[in-house]
């Protein structure tokens, strides 16, 4: 990442606490809907955003971090659904490439992925498929993994806005894309990164298969800012449907471990880098 300059990293709240504990604080604010926090990881100056889940959330993020703080490169990381077989909770992914899987057109039945609409160095208006990650970068990232005495696999990552649970789905995203992990971040930050002329990277632990195994109807458990009913019935409601249904327990522990298993296998790589 070189010796100059400040590194921005973008996350959600769960996945970025570890890094709290070694940053140096300098200064912290409110910025749109994310949380901007700049100092010290060993001798790195660094700046992170902290933002709520989703690409539209973490764009805005990386654009704060770029705006506020005049980062030089762009750093997501977090937790990721497994798409491609052999990757287990824990399993780390060092993105080489970015996808944004639901950016496309229907065409009758069928949808045909096209990525999203940018503008080229010329100013030319158009479509970009996929967005590669700096290669120096990448380098940093696996010697990191080398260094904690872990593996990781390399290749793409895709991004929707989107939660992925379902079988169906995660073989089609895996066939269609060849992607290794599917979250909601990497390929928004990605495209701040390029807009700007910044390299970029992510870091990626797997905290689920995106299967059909972990089906809940997790939209019952949501906390809705835009929900009219006095606060007390939302949560009377949610503890409703939990009690009524003994396995949401275990499906809700299930991916609560692999979250937290994986959010911290992704900040020890990061954690690694900034102090390399």
């Amino acid at each position: 990442m070189g010796d100059s300059g400040r590194i921005g990293l973008v996350a959600v709240p769960r996945e970025i606490q570890r890094l709290y504990d070694v940053l140096k604080l300098e200064s912290e604010e409110r910025y749109g809907a994310s949380i901007l926090r700049s100092g010290i990881v060993g001798k790195r100056p660094v700046a992170l955003a902290e933002v709520p889940m989703g690409p539209v959330n973490a764009a805005l993020g990386a654009q704060a971090l770029v705006i506020r703080h005049s980062v030089t490169a762009l750093l997501s990381f977090g937790s990721a659904g497994a798409l491609a077989g052999g990757l287990s909770t824990g399993d780390l992914v060092i993105a080489q490439q970015a996808i944004a899987h639901d950016a496309g057109t229907f065409l009758g039945r069928r949808f045909e992925p096209t990525g999203i609409v940018d503008r080229g160095e010329k100013g030319q208006i158009g479509w970009r498929r996929s967005f590669d990650a700096d290669p120096g970068l990448v380098a940093l990232a696996l010697d990191a993994v080398q260094r904690l005495g872990v593996h990781a696999h390399t290749g793409t990552v895709v991004t929707g806005n989107q939660a992925i649970f379902s079988t169906a789905r995660r073989r089609w995203l895996c066939r269609t894309f060849g992607a290794l992990a599917v979250e909601m971040e990497t390929a928004a930050v990605a495209q701040v990164a390029v807009a700007h002329g910044l390299p970029w990277v992510a870091v990626r632990a797997i905290s689920d298969a995106a299967s059909d195994e972990l089906i809940l109807d997790y939209c019952r458990l949501y906390f809705y800012l835009d929900d009219r009913r006095p606060a007390w019935r939302c949560q009377a409601d949610r503890w409703s449907y939990l009690l009524t249904r003994p396995a949401a327990w275990r499906r809700l522990w299930y991916l609560r471990r692999g979250l937290v298993r994986a959010s911290e296998q992704a900040s020890r790589v990061v954690e690694a880098m900034l102090l390399s």
